[in-house]
């Protein structure tokens, strides 16, 4: 079983490791560490899945219209809980109550 810290020095140096810009001796360390340390050696492993793994680059055109989608998104979502919006909603809503009330009260 491995410490905690030593672990986490050796999963902070992985990627570097992965790309060949550790010292001979961190190298050494981190091989030795990966032979005995099953959770590190599947860490290592999801590390060098990350680096060769392509990020795709969105085309331009698609971008634009995912931008301009989502402003637009927000900007609806602005406007449908706009504050005076709400408090004329409540307004109309007591004034409707207002109304029934006394239409109740001196129908009868």
């Amino acid at each position: 079983m491995r410490s905690n810290e030593e672990c986490t020095q050796i999963g902070d140096l992985l990627p570097e490791f992965m790309a060949g810009r550790v010292s001979p001796a961190d190298e050494q360390r981190i091989r030795a560490h990966l032979e005995g340390c099953a959770a590190c050696r599947a860490r290592a492993n999801a590390v060098s899945l990350l680096q060769h793994t392509p990020v795709p680059v969105p085309d331009p055109d698609r971008w634009e219209c995912f931008v301009s989608g989502v402003v637009d998104a927000a900007e609806r979502r602005r406007k449908l809980v706009d504050p005076r919006r709400i408090w004329t909603l409540v307004a109309v809503i007591v004034v409707l109550a207002v109304a029934v009330f006394l239409w109740v009260r001196f129908a009868t």
